[in-house]
């Protein structure tokens, strides 16, 4: 009998030990060691209840089974009516509620109407190969709220690395990148951001294809070049945002076709005729979009494209016939200190790569003009980094027609910093044909034309690896002068309501008085009372 209890327990202690293994092998999903275990567990329970038989049946007859079976059974029974009422609410009621001031945990009211009119099924996907960093735990958050609002819209997050088929069927090149697919298009975003977002749904919906014509016949670079000096590159991003990509001759065709939303004028080298300028003239008056790129005249103190410079006087934008140079922030390996490295102003093409590095060679200035129309916005977009002396535009030259090196003149150079880069709006009231259009004239200026060329956008050059590369300017361009960057706006949320208010020094000495002191002092003088009261019999 001695040993039949002594070996009893030690069975049912093998059981609960087999059990605790089994459960984790369960979970680890090793299911070898899983199966072993599970019958050391069936055996040492037949065994302990063999040896124990007598004392369990006699337990199961006992009132304290009753009671602790009626325990377990109601504990059960509420816990299974909790979880069911969840599972019904979260199904049918799955709401929450934002209660900070400025709504930051919300989406706009003009992103739910776009939801609410959604009707083709859209997949998004965003890929972070980190998705603990703040990053990607935002963009969750945000788009988790555009899925919980439409059930047309389906939430994804990948890492890029783990399905690399992912990464070529959507051309991913950056961390982050987003990508919103529906049947017919697909729309990437880099950006966490919901205008950018809304956006993107905007463009899904409206599926229209816009057509960047690229102008030819002057020497401009190409899109389909054979030099290092085309602007292939550009066209293969531009047709990632699904623009269609044209060139386009006036010497052929004399007028802008009608379908052109953005005109490009890449780097002439030859003069543009005064038809050609009145046929982009006409083509600005009737709310065109045009991005003008044009470098600087190093080897003769005639201009080449007069006629665009005297075009864009008109539209508030001085183009100078010199080359800019900055002695302290330039690319050494690109030409020294007319390799510019500069500083882009606010704007909103460049909001999203303020602080990047974009070589600009031979750069010409370009400023807004101080007298200028009323109704035109004239901004300056890039400007070189270093001050009056250390940066300018140098005008004088030698007698061959090459810039001088003689350094900065006063009263004779252009000051630092100088602009390289303008944009301008003009807001029309209506064409010419006397409808309505809320369309704006657009365009953007550019003092420097090969920054775009394969050589500096995108080289596979061995020698040209540390030249700092960044895609996204010259689409963001394009989509600021099409409008797709404000296809709607969107306020951002006015964080300056939750900034917590700074305490006194007397609501601060009373703070540290309730929480050291009085709290703690109440809950002892409690303990004595009860203590007190329980010496002396009472009942509490």
């Amino acid at each position: 009998m001695k040993k039949k209890n002594t070996v009893a327990p030690l069975f049912g202690f093998l059981t609960l030990i087999f059990c605790f293994i089994s459960v984790a092998c369960f979970f680890l999903k090793t299911w070898a060691a899983f199966w072993i275990f599970f019958v050391l567990l069936i055996a040492t329970f037949i065994a302990f209840v063999s040896l124990r038989f007598s004392e369990i049946v006699n337990f199961s007859k006992s009132r304290q089974l009753r009671y602790g079976a009626n325990v377990a059974l109601s504990i059960v029974g509420v816990v299974g009516i909790a979880v069911f009422v969840n599972v019904i609410v979260m199904q049918r009621f799955d709401k929450r509620a934002d209660l900070t001031e400025s709504q930051r945990y919300s989406l706009s009211e003009q992103t739910r109407q776009i939801l609410k009119k959604l009707d083709k099924k859209v997949s998004i996907i965003a890929f972070y190969t980190d998705e603990s960093s703040f990053s990607a735990v935002y963009a969750k958050d945000i788009l988790e709220l555009y899925s919980r609002e439409s059930q047309m819209i389906t939430l994804a997050i990948k890492n890029p690395n783990s399905d690399p088929a992912l990464i070529g069927k959507y051309g991913i090149e950056y961390d982050g990148t987003i990508v919103f697919e529906s049947k017919d298009r697909i729309e990437k975003i880099t950006v966490v951001d919901e205008q950018k977002f809304t956006s993107a749904l905007l463009r899904i919906i409206q599926n229209r294809t816009k057509k960047v014509y690229f102008l030819k016949g002057h020497g401009e670079h190409g899109v389909d070049d054979s030099t290092n000096y085309r602007y292939r590159q550009v066209r293969i991003e531009l047709e990632k945002q699904n623009y269609q990509v044209l060139t386009h001759s006036l010497l052929r065709e004399p007028q802008i076709p009608k379908d052109c939303d953005v005109l490009v004028i890449a780097g002439p080298t030859k003069p543009m005729s005064t038809q050609g300028i009145k046929i982009i003239e006409d083509y600005l008056v009737k709310n065109g979009k045009f991005l003008l790129l044009l470098d600087p005249s190093q080897n003769s103190t005639q201009d080449v494209n007069l006629g665009l410079v005297q075009l864009m006087k008109k539209w508030g934008v001085k183009i100078g016939n010199d080359l800019v140079i900055d002695h302290q922030h330039f690319f050494t390996w690109l030409g020294g200190y007319a390799a510019l490295d500069v500083q882009f102003e606010p704007h909103d093409i460049t909001r999203y790569f303020f602080h990047e590095q974009i070589p600009f060679v031979f750069c010409r200035s370009v400023t807004p003009l101080e007298e200028k129309p009323n109704n035109l916005t004239v901004k300056s977009i890039a400007k070189t980094k270093s001050l009056k002396g250390i940066s300018w535009a140098e005008t004088a030259r030698e007698a061959g027609g090459k810039f001088s090196s003689n350094g900065y003149t006063n009263g004779v150079d252009i000051p630092g910093p100088v602009s390289i880069a303008v944009a301008v709006e003009k807001k029309s009231n209506a064409n010419t044909e006397g409808r309505e259009t809320s369309t704006p004239t657009r365009i953007v200026v550019f003092g420097d034309s090969d920054f775009a060329t394969d050589t500096y956008f995108a080289t596979n050059n061995p020698e040209l690896q540390d030249i700092p590369a960044y895609k996204p300017l010259f689409p963001s361009i394009v989509n600021w002068l099409t409008l797709d960057e404000d296809l709607i706006s969107i306020a951002p949320p006015d964080l300056s309501k939750e900034v917590l208010r700074k305490m006194n020094v007397r609501q601060v000495r009373l703070v540290q008085l309730t929480s050291v002191f009085l709290i703690p002092l109440i809950v002892f003088i409690t303990g004595v009372v009860v203590w007190w009261r329980r010496r002396e019999g009472e009942v509490v």
